[in-house]
């Protein structure tokens, strides 16, 4: 039941050096947990109360209790409300003060808090701690043991108070949540650059065992000729011409293969369902099956999904032992989902902590690059996997216009 209030209440010059000393410890006290366990102190001691508590509305909208005074013993976790329960939960969820006169709280952890014996009733004053938004970021909740009517001018000043506070916890939070992302884009940052260096390293290697190794040949063959040429051998000569001319048509494969890893014209120049074919024929070592809907998708989205399937298939190709792969292209609603099955032996597929564990090893690099490349487009990767029952690796790209 809500008191009528008194006209009692804390003097102007209490009222002024309170809001003073918030004021200084929300601007100065780096420790948020400090903040909040000496504004319940000075609240208790401003309202002449027995003690009061301090609830955090969690981002799942529960409340915990992470301050008090008199301080409270660290026997565990805090003591939670359930989003809504009781008066604090109100509080929190309409955003609105409330004072109660003899209440009885139920929760016998809270009863503890509060000090509250056997039967015993509490008067409370509880006041929202406000984010510039409207929302509450906090509940201030102050108690005493006998029966009292908290005044409205006791009310107003608890609020001015919670609203102080409500801007600090507001402030925290965007502190963590910039926090957040910035460790979440050095990682990022760090990851693309070892992607990097693992693909200009896988280049080099493709090179080595590709061109290089076909233009180190054919120069042996040209000498050769050469050589023979002066003897007069014609037939050597041309034996070795030929090796040579098939070795040049070697490298030169090589080199467009190379080049194709890099860049897609037909991506570009006729969209991501052409590329997919396009790709797909480009495996000599591996029947690929195309399905895919010819879709207006935007240049980023689609190279990214150009690209996951393109590692997709060479995975497979390399690394599954598989005969058969499938790649399609679906948009169901406003969701498009690409996805690449083969019937290779398979693996134990990651977990959701991190996409390398359990892998082959030279897979490794392109299933971390997938998680990235569909991190940056805002999509969902999923990899299901069982030994000896092939592979699928599915992207789900969600809100495509």
């Amino acid at each position: 039941m809500t008191g009528s209030g008194s006209a009692d209440g804390p003097s102007i010059a209490n009222e002024a050096a309170l809001l003073e000393k918030v004021r200084e410890l929300v601007t100065g006290e780096p420790a948020l947990a400090v903040v909040l366990a000496t504004v319940a102190r000075l609240l208790t001691e401003t309202l002449a109360a027995d003690g009061c508590l301090v609830y955090q509305v969690e981002e799942d909208g529960d409340l915990v209790v992470v301050a008090s005074h008199p301080s409270a013993p660290d026997d565990g976790e805090p003591l939670r409300m359930p989003k809504g329960f009781g008066v604090t939960g109100r509080v929190a969820a309409d955003v609105v003060a409330v004072t109660l006169v003899d209440d009885d709280p139920r929760n016998q952890r809270h009863r503890g808090l509060l000090g509250l014996q056997d039967r015993q009733r509490v008067s409370r004053l509880c006041v929202p701690a406000r984010t510039p938004e409207g929302d509450c970021s906090a509940v201030l909740a102050v108690h005493c043991r006998t029966h009292r009517e908290f005044a409205p001018p006791e009310l107003a000043l608890a609020g001015r108070v919670a609203d102080l506070i409500g801007l600090r916890v507001h402030l925290e939070r965007v502190s963590c949540a910039v926090q957040g992302y910035r460790e979440e884009w050095e990682a990022l940052v760090a990851t693309t650059v070892a992607g990097q260096e693992a693909e200009r390293r896988r280049m080099a290697w493709d090179l080595h065992d590709g061109v290089t190794q076909a233009i180190a040949s054919l120069m042996f063959h040209l000498s050769a000729a050469e050589v023979a040429l002066g003897d007069g051998d014609l037939d050597y000569v041309t034996e070795q011409v030929r090796a040579a001319r098939s070795l040049a048509d070697l490298a030169l494969g090589e080199t467009r293969s190379a080049i194709d890893g890099l860049h897609s014209p037909v991506l570009e120049d006729l969209g991501l369902a052409a590329g997919l074919v396009s790709m797909a024929r480009a495996v000599p070592s591996l029947q690929v099956e195309v399905e895919a809907q010819d879709l207006d998708l935007p240049d980023h989205v689609a190279t990214s999904l150009f690209r996951i399937a393109q590692e997709a298939v060479q995975n497979a190709a390399k690394h599954s032992g598989a005969d058969k792969a499938v790649v399609r292209l679906v948009k169901h609603g406003r969701t498009v989902v690409l996805s690449i099955t083969d019937d290779g032996r398979g693996f134990g597929a990651p977990g959701a902590a991190g996409v390398q564990r359990g892998l082959p090893a030279g897979s490794r690099y392109g299933l971390a690059g997938m998680s990235e490349r569909v991190h940056l487009i805002g999509a969902r990767l999923k990899i299901t996997s069982l030994a000896g029952a092939g592979t699928t690796v599915e992207v789900s790209v969600p809100d495509v216009e």
